[in-house]
């Protein structure tokens, strides 16, 4: 995936929860987020753990789909009876970061091959992404928890490794988008679709 981000201001003294308000109300099968400045709503959950289950809604997953419904709770029977996928979950629920970890980056927001595409990302994009794509979400002492991928999502306030001209009444905001790139990637369609992804965002802004 490449992005691009759009940079803008919001006046200081801005009541941010109504952005939050506002993305989880417009955007409800979304899971929104706000933490430390990054606001956003993904559609993407990385994984989530509850009383022992791991489930994960990564929307380039790489399980396929059966021809009808029948195939597709076949396949959610063979891999929920599988040892091996079993033993993992047993892993994920004692220690979700490292299944966080073990999971990010997924294709989707890094590519593939993983180390060579991150390489290509680096000397494409003008910018460095911050937290956007990255893990964000919550655990409990339980091993319970939640995690999502940072898409669809604004910094509120200049994150350290950006630099802007600051101003008394106005705070920068930094919002990000991106495409999946693949062979036969239209430009002009993927521009289109970057700009359909900043709009929960920006609508959310204005």
């Amino acid at each position: 995936m490449l992005a691009r981000d759009v940079v803008g201001t919001v006046p200081v003294g801005s009541d941010l929860r109504r952005l939050v308000r506002a993305l989880a109300t417009d955007y409800p099968d979304t899971w929104t987020y706000a933490v430390d400045g990054l606001i956003g709503a993904s559609p993407e959950t990385l994984v989530t753990v509850s009383g022992g289950t791991v489930t994960a809604r990564v929307l380039a997953g790489t399980i396929p789909r059966g021809t009808d419904a029948g195939d597709d709770v076949a396949a959610s029977d063979t891999l929920a009876h599988s040892d091996e996928n079993l033993d993992e979950h047993r892993y994920a629920v004692r220690s979700v970061l490292d299944l966080v970890a073990a999971l990010h980056p997924t294709a989707a927001v890094a590519g593939t091959p993983t180390d060579a595409a991150i390489e290509v990302i680096r000397r494409i994009e003008p910018f460095d992404r911050g937290r956007y794509a990255g893990p964000v979400g919550w655990v409990d002492a339980n091993g319970d928890g939640e995690w999502a991928i940072a898409l669809r999502c604004a910094q509120i306030g200049a994150p350290p490794a950006r630099r802007f001209a600051t101003y008394s009444d106005t705070i920068p905001v930094v919002a990000h988008a991106g495409a999946g790139i693949v062979a036969g990637s239209d430009p002009d369609a993927e521009l289109i679709e970057t700009r359909v992804k900043f709009r929960p965002i920006v609508d959310a802004l204005a």
